[in-house]
């Protein structure tokens, strides 16, 4: 775990150079997401909070306020992260590390945590919700599953929210997992039985 979030800014820019404001943002959230989906535990202790463009660290937005872009930033240590830690923000950066902020901002404004955390709030408008990490380790985990495992999962949670999907309705999400059907395959099926 790092002592703080500037640890992990610090070994971001380190790694990639300039980086614009909203990239660090979303590289943070997204070291933060995948830490807490594969170690199951936090890897900096900060809040972030479920702003218009996206994730943001408040403590990492009041340390650039007013830049677009970063070079340096001195005021964290990746040497403080340890090599678990490290390696997965390292990871972070190589599989995220290539789109620009904005792509970053669209999709998290798709993903789970930051629309559970502005629930009922219009996407422009202003918020600083935090974005729990019980939601980010949830949504994050199941990415990591296997087709079979997220199914059983997505019945699981439908089942928690009152709702009880019949075996025929988990075999089409089955399909769908693992690439047998698409979603709009599984729509045009069951409008098809409704039709005759």
């Amino acid at each position: 775990m790092a002592e703080n979030v500037h640890d992990v800014a610090s070994l971001i820019v380190t790694t990639l150079g300039d980086v614009d404001t909203m990239r660090l943002q979303k590289l943070a959230y997204y070291s933060q997401a995948w830490h807490l989906a594969t170690y199951g535990t936090v890897l900096f202790p900060d809040e972030i909070e479920a702003w218009t463009f996206g994730p943001v660290v408040p403590q990492l937005y009041s340390a650039h306020r007013g830049a677009y872009g970063v070079r340096t930033w001195v005021r964290g240590d990746p040497r403080r992260l340890d090599d678990r830690s490290r390696h997965l923000v390292n990871w972070v950066l190589e599989t995220y590390g290539q789109l620009t902020g904005e792509e970053l901002s669209r999709m998290t404004h798709a993903e789970a945590p930051w629309r559970h955390a502005r629930a009922g709030l219009d996407d422009s408008e202003r918020s600083n919700e935090p974005i729990d990490p019980t939601v980010m380790k949830e949504y994050f985990s199941r990415l990591r599953m296997s087709p079979a495992e997220a199914v059983s999962a997505a019945v699981g949670n439908a089942r928690l929210e009152g709702y009880e999907l019949s075996a025929s309705t988990a075999k089409q999400l089955g399909r769908i997992a693992t690439g047998e059907s698409s979603a709009d395959d599984i729509v045009r099926e069951i409008l098809a039985r409704y039709h005759h």
